[in-house]
């Protein structure tokens, strides 16, 4: 019985597209996390410069911030899921934390800037 549930959510996942796959924790920790979240942020980061086009630079962090779900989600699943040593899952999970509360905390700076702006005039 046991086989016949795995092979029904081997036969599930690979059904999924990228994202689904992703967003379960499909590809595995070391995948998920260096790859998809650490490698790819930094090409994200490389091309994000906010001159001179600031609309582009917005429309990038709004997808940017979108997939920043999908990864967080899928890398917290992914540590679920893993089988080797607890730590690195434990690990893996605290950087997500962190990454959020930083996130966070960034989008509540830029809030209060343009708020401040918008009522004084100036930043």
């Amino acid at each position: 019985m046991a086989e016949l549930e795995n092979a029904a959510l081997a036969e599930k996942s690979h059904n999924r597209g990228f994202f689904g796959k992703l967003i379960n924790g499909d590809f595995g920790l070391a995948k998920t996390f260096w790859l998809y979240g650490v490698l790819l942020e930094i090409i994200v980061i490389s091309l994000a410069t906010p001159k001179p086009y600031v609309s582009i630079f917005i429309a990038l962090m709004l997808v940017n911030d979108a997939y920043l779900i999908v990864l967080v989600i899928g890398i917290w699943r992914a540590a679920n899921k893993y089988q080797g040593l607890k730590i690195w899952g434990w690990l893996a999970k605290i950087v997500v934390v962190l990454g959020v509360a930083l996130t966070l905390n960034q989008i509540f700076k830029v809030l209060f800037y343009f708020t401040a702006m918008s009522i004084t005039g100036r930043p």
